[in-house]
């Protein structure tokens, strides 16, 4: 729906216009010299790495020039684009997939003003808005954070700080032989576990993923821009893991955890890591410590993991009390229900990461570029070699507390570690990973599949799909004009026609929606009913240019004799 204020402004804007015109009925924007033309560059990963993500720029590029603003449209590689907007904030629009927000709280990181100035997806945009960060601190102390969503809404819906575009879902392609649940997806690496112990193989699961990084690079804590966490969660066990429903946790590493004024979390007993050394609290309380500062205090500053920023700010301080017990300290006005999130950090060995402290550039560690080639970890599955450019090998850790356990709810996921392991193999596109799903070189995709080889599935191959907690989003850079200007960007916002979009990008394996809630919040239809950016200015995806142009002239922007865009 159209947002009061913004028909208000179009009206008055009108109404200056009207009693500025001459009687020989020339506008004003031909009485006077115009000011500086509208320049944007929208840039988004080229069509081989993120399909979608292109055609959403290039649409966004071309409406844009249609509407009178110098726009072009530039390709770069992910990880140039990633550099270029989330390190060095050099750009002014570009199109991508966030990573995930896996809770409410994930909001705080990616918006909150404190963030402004760190690298990574903790606020790219710049945005500094005390209606957003007074949101946000009420979200992160809320029992139920969800429910105070309503806030934040409004503050988003009049700042907007960024575009939404589109939910995707999590797309796995499977052989039909596979002998595990018609819906079953490889989203999360208990999505993986479940699907080993149900299939009955008498060798390893092959299972595609789509980038080779893997085969190089097992650093569970550098890189958020990496898509992994399916494999290396496998490798590196956490407190607690997001049930399968998202609305709960599963203690994991820990047996059981409550509050006294603190977070005090019990481990299971007799744990290691892939070594064979224990794993003890120790570990854990280092692994906060180690992930708030990579550089554990001897840098100038602080050297944090950025992609586990939003969960080390809710603690002050953690402490191991004996070997099994963890005590975190959370901080002021920090919620139960949001304080969790912290039992989802990977546990690192502290034998293993300690003296990778040393600083190798301004603000980076040995710790954060370091390739890990043999990861030591303690989860379900140890590493057992790669091949680069082709492969990665895992076998079952036959010490792990799922031999043990009965009686719990995480029993269900035992029987991976009576499976042959999992290899997988680097598949270079979604037509190589169909063709071996067909011939048995694959069982099972492992990242989401390429949704540009989605449709060419036949019925020798099944699909699943299911939620992602991903966006695709277009990210302002709030320190240019005119993208400082909030008027601006919710003209800005309002050039995507999602439904549209969604059918003819995502072949409609993705939800619209013009806000950064995610489905599985489980958040009241209602709340998300009374907020939006407003209308698209046209009809399936065809752009009303007149009406577009109004939109533009409603916030005192100007066109010249030749349709071009001044401010």
């Amino acid at each position: 729906m159209t947002r009061p204020s913004l028909s208000r402004r179009a009206f008055l804007a009108s109404a200056v216009s009207a009693s500025l015109a001459g009687c020989n009925g020339v506008r004003y924007r031909d009485r006077y010299s115009p000011g500086t033309r509208v320049s944007l560059t929208v840039s988004a990963p080229p069509a081989d790495d993120d399909q979608a993500a292109t055609m959403i720029a290039r649409e966004l590029a071309d409406r844009l020039s249609a509407l009178g603003v110098d726009a072009s449209f530039e390709p770069k590689g992910q990880s140039q684009l990633y550099l270029d907007a989330l390190i060095n904030n050099d750009f002014d629009v570009f199109v991508g997939r966030h990573p995930g927000l896996d809770h409410p709280d994930a909001l705080y990181s990616l918006l909150h003003s404190s963030f402004a100035s760190e690298p990574g997806w903790q606020n790219p945009f710049g945005v500094t808005s005390v209606a957003i960060d007074d949101s946000l601190e009420a979200i992160r102390a809320a029992d139920d954070p969800a429910a105070e969503l309503d806030a934040f809404l409004d503050a988003y819906t009049e700042r907007v700080p960024f575009a939404v575009v589109a939910e995707p879902e999590f797309l796995t392609a499977r052989r039909r032989e596979l002998s595990v649940e018609a819906d079953a997806l490889t989203a999360r690496p208990i999505d993986v576990l479940q699907q080993l112990a149900d299939v009955a193989l008498d060798r390893p699961l092959r299972a595609g993923i789509f980038s080779a990084e893997v085969t190089e690079n097992r650093n569970p804590i550098a890189g958020e821009f990496r898509w992994n966490d399916q494999l290396l969660g496998l490798l590196y066990d956490s407190l607690a893991r997001p049930a399968r429903d998202s609305s709960s946790y599963l203690p994991w590493a820990a047996e059981d955890w409550y509050f006294d004024d603190e977070l005090v979390v019990e481990l299971r007993p007799d744990q290691q890591f892939h070594d064979g050394s224990p794993l003890t609290a120790d570990d854990v309380a280092f692994t906060v410590d180690f992930l708030s500062d990579t550089a554990l205090g001897d840098a100038a500053s602080p050297v944090p993991a950025t992609r586990f920023r939003g969960r080390t700010t809710l603690v002050s301080s953690v402490r191991a009390t004996d070997s099994t017990t963890v005590r975190f300290d959370l901080e002021p006005d920090v919620g139960p229900r949001t304080a969790e999130r912290v039992l989802t950090l990977p546990i690192l060995p502290a034998a293993e990461w300690r003296d990778r402290t040393n600083l190798v550039k301004d603000r980076v560690t040995q710790a954060l570029v370091w390739e890990n080639p043999n990861p030591v970890g303690s989860g379900p599955f140890a590493f057992d070699g790669a091949t680069e450019d082709e492969s990665v090998r895992l076998r079952p850790f036959a010490e792990h507390f799922l031999a043990d356990v009965d009686d719990d709810p995480v029993t269900r996921y035992a029987g991976a570690l009576d499976s042959e392991g999992l290899v997988a193999r680097y598949a270079p596109s979604g037509e190589d990973a169909i063709a071996a799903l067909r011939d048995g070189r694959l069982d099972t995709s492992l990242h989401s599949f390429p949704l540009n080889a989605f449709g060419g599935i036949t019925d020798d191959v099944v699909t699943s799909s299911g939620g992602s907690n991903g966006l695709y989003v277009v990210g302002y850079n709030l320190r240019r004009a005119p993208l400082s200007d909030f008027r601006f960007r919710q003209v800005l916002a309002r050039l995507h026609d999602r439904e549209h979009t969604v059918a003819s990008v995502f072949g409609d394996v993705a939800n619209a929606t013009d806000l950064p809630v995610i489905e599985k919040w489980g958040v009241d239809e209602t709340t998300t009913d009374e907020h939006s950016v407003g209308p698209f200015p046209g009809w399936n995806g065809e752009l009303d240019v007149e009406r577009g142009r109004e939109l533009f002239e409603s916030i005192g922007l100007t066109y010249d004799d030749e349709e071009n865009l001044y401010r």
